[in-house]
């Protein structure tokens, strides 16, 4: 019998299109269509493989929507090919992928890029290992005495005492012929296995937490040797987010430290403390590790192998690590319950990464920290100006400053009392002989390796530059050459000027070569080593100079900033640093706060003064502020002078800043889009505007609109350095009043300018809040 009833309609279900953006620099996303499999389980947030050109790469889907995007052909749209394969996180947790986000939006960067920070460690795959298990026929046959041959027997009753099992050798081709007979008998079976990897040590948490009725741990009660720093323990006590300041000695950070490590881990929390270099993170979760309490940091940065990285990433998130010291991307792994984040050295330039997305750890933490409502705690000898500032705004210190008798004698030498060309002046040739005599230790700084700055032609001023980079090459002694700073490049010692073919070449600005060989001539029988960057290049070379200095085989140390910024010194003698104004000549605006820093790192490495300890500073600039400061014991002097510098020529922390870059091989087309780029900066911040820029200046705070005094644009200049590694490049300069004018304007622009060039036959950079000045 035929039914009447007519046959409902076959409905296809409807069309899923996702959203994804892909670790690269594009704007994005990209829409691709969800498959019927995944259309009942993809979720935002969820990581994905996708078809990418001829490549497939991973990405993260940020929108799903069953209508089509305006615009968009259906028929072309590629579909994702699959979740990640099982075993790995299949999706980014919410408050990082947030935090991805902000990060692109604050630092005007592709959210595909950023979203790299978030995602576990890419691992390159790793081979996998056949090896081979006796089965229970095979062990039936074993014991029965199956027939077999005498060679498959033997490989039998080996296989039978390897509970193991035995892995196939390719320089035994037998004992695969062997192997494989006996798996088509049944009496073996292959297993694939990956091989086995070091890891980390784990995390010992302590379990013994006494709290009381507020939910906060007893032991939070400081004793009275940290009453100074009652600020801290007051926000580890409070309620939401808080940033607090604390401006202490090493020593006196490092106890500090310790005691907030305890505090937090007993509550229960996890704690995370960042660092500038990877060596000095090893070297401060070693001071912090205490095996009787369970404190075990775990160490995560980039000197580490992609697969420990990877294992790390795994157990924190986890949660089995809750105590991690890493360098500035440590700032984005998926602990949990942070109970605190410690950014110790706030000030250090290394917390900036160079490269894009070029965010700041120290700004990203506070991002962070106000995320998971925990404390932000900055912790330097000598905080930075911006820091001191935000504080200000919002925010607590804690402060102790060094007693006047811990600190050493501070004598200033003018050079321009002395010769022209003078390396070791007579007042520090006599300081070192009397520290050598009573073998107290000389550290002789200088931050400028090699042996003099540069070269010059003293009949037309001219000097030699590296041709590709188009910088002042370096003159090396030890290598006996010139070299560049910055490829690498290096070029024989001319003879004449290349320019006037004159023979009067004179090298100026003595290097720590020239130091060291002074040193030597001046004291044969004095042990000197010298430590920077030429010295210290390779880790083996490091480790034996660092060696040389534990065991206390010198008597003179030669250095630069490097020697400041890894192992902690002995205590010197005497501090002999032999040009204090060499800093200052950097054409940057914070030179004089760098130098300030660097001098009060150099004059704490010294003895105490009632111990001899003593500190000669030579300069030819004895009355600038910040040599002041350090002479006179006096923080206030350095910055009432260097606040009012900033504030009338308007750099931070007065305003905020975004350095922009245009680099190309084509040197006018480089020069016309930087010119290009700033006619349009110029326009958003006029009050008469037409057109597209119109409607882009809407975008901006309605505040900042007519305003002359909210953006300020400086350049096209050539950077710094004109040519770098073949691609001329030049510079701009933006300033805003308020951050978030400044970020929209540069927003607006770029991607019209990267649409002007496409194929990136030029290349725009953004720096926002830059620490060095391309």
């Amino acid at each position: 019998m035929i039914s009447t009833r007519a046959t409902p309609p076959c409905t296809e279900p409807e069309a899923l299109f996702a959203d994804v953006i892909v670790p690269r620099h594009l704007a994005g996303p990209f829409t691709y269509t969800v498959p019927l499999s995944l259309q009942s389980t993809l979720r935002i947030g969820h990581r994905v493989l996708v078809p990418f050109g001829r490549s497939i790469l991973q990405g993260a889907v940020i929108a799903l929507s069953h209508v089509l995007p305006e615009g968009l052909d259906q028929a072309r749209l590629k579909e994702i090919r699959s979740l990640l394969p099982e075993g790995t996180a299949t999706d980014v947790a919410s408050n990082l992928f947030q935090l991805s986000r902000q990060v692109a939006e604050q630092y005007v960067a592709p959210w595909g890029q950023c979203l790299r920070l978030v995602l576990p460690p890419a691992l390159k795959p790793r081979a996998q290992v056949s090896r081979y298990d006796l089965t229970e026929q095979g062990r039936a046959a074993l014991a029965a005495r199956e027939p077999c041959s005498m060679k498959a027997r033997a490989l039998l009753a080996r296989l039978g005492k390897k509970p193991s099992g035995l892995r196939r050798s390719s320089r035994s081709p037998d004992r695969g012929d062997l192997l494989y007979d006996l798996k088509a008998r049944g009496w073996v079976v292959e297993v694939q296995s990956l091989p086995s990897v070091s890891t980390a040590p784990l995390v010992r948490p302590n379990r013994q937490a006494s709290q009381d009725n507020s939910g906060v741990t007893v032991s939070l009660i400081p004793d009275n040797a940290m009453s100074w720093a009652e600020a801290l323990f007051e926000a580890l006590r409070g309620q939401g987010p808080s940033r607090v300041l604390v401006q202490a000695s090493w020593t006196d950070r490092l106890r500090l430290l310790q005691r907030a490590v305890r505090l937090v881990l007993d509550r229960g929390q996890t704690v995370l403390i960042i660092v500038g270099e990877a060596e000095r993170a090893q070297w401060v979760a070693g001071l912090i590790r205490d095996d009787e309490t369970g404190i075990s940091p775990v160490c995560f940065h980039s000197g580490l192998s992609a697969q420990v990285k990877s294992d790390i990433w795994d157990r924190i998130n986890r949660q089995v690590i809750r105590l991690v010291v890493g360098t500035r991307s440590a700032i984005f792994l998926p602990l949990s319950a942070i109970g605190a984040i410690w950014i110790e050295g706030e000030e250090d330039a290394a917390l900036k990464e160079p490269q894009e997305p070029r965010y700041h750890a120290r700004e990203v933490a506070w991002v962070r920290a106000q995320d998971e409502q925990t404390v932000l705690v900055l912790s330097s000898s000598h905080p930075s100006l911006e820091t001191r500032a935000a504080v200000e705004q919002r925010g607590a210190v804690a402060r102790k400053l060094m007693p006047s008798d811990a600190r050493p004698n501070v004598q200033v030498v003018e050079l321009r009392d002395h010769g022209c060309g003078t390396v070791l002046s007579q007042p520090l040739v006599r300081a070192i002989e009397q520290a050598i005599g009573r073998r107290a230790g000389v550290l002789l700084f200088l931050n400028r390796k090699g042996y003099a700055g540069a070269l010059v032609c003293r009949d037309c001023g001219q000097v030699p530059r590296c041709p590709t980079c188009r910088v002042a090459l370096m003159y090396s002694r030890q290598a006996g050459r010139l070299l560049c700073s910055y490829c690498g490049d290096f070029t024989p010692l001319p003879e004449t000027c290349v320019s006037c073919s004159g023979l009067r070449m004179q090298l100026i600005g003595e290097g720590t070569e020239r130091v060291e060989e002074d040193a030597k001539r001046l004291f044969p029988h004095a042990a000197v080593i010298r430590l920077d960057g030429d010295t210290m290049r390779l880790a083996v070379q490091a480790e034996a100079l660092w060696r040389r200095v534990e065991q206390g085989e010198w008597d003179i140390i030669v250095g630069t900033q490097l020697l400041l910024r890894r192992r902690p010194l002995p205590t010197m003698g005497l501090v002999g640093i032999v040009q204090a104004d060499a800093g200052l000549s950097v054409p940057d605006f914070r030179s004089a706060e760098r130098t300030y820093h660097t001098l009060l790192d150099a004059v704490s490495l010294a003895d105490s003064a009632e111990n001899g300890g003593q500190v000669i500073l030579q300069t030819y600039l004895s009355s600038h502020h910040a040599i002041q400061a350090v002479a006179q014991n006096d923080e206030s002097v350095f910055l009432a002078e260097e606040l009012s510098h900033r504030t009338t020529l308007g750099y931070p922390p007065a305003v905020y800043l975004i350095a922009l870059l245009v680099s190309g091989t084509n040197e006018k087309m480089v020069r016309d889009a930087a010119t290009a780029w700033v006619a349009q900066l110029t326009a958003l911040s006029s009050p008469s505007v037409t057109g597209e820029t119109t409607a882009a200046r809407t975008l901006l705070t309605a505040q900042s609109i007519g305003r002359s005094d909210c953006l300020t644009v400086l350049g096209p200049v050539p950077a710094q350095v004109p040519k770098l590694r073949g691609r001329y490049r030049w510079q701009v300069l933006m300033k805003s009043s308020e951050r978030e004018t400044g970020l929209e304007a540069v927003r607006i622009t770029v991607k019209d300018m990267e649409r002007t060039y496409q194929h990136r036959a030029i290349k725009f950079d953004v720096d926002v809040n830059p620490i060095e000045m391309w």
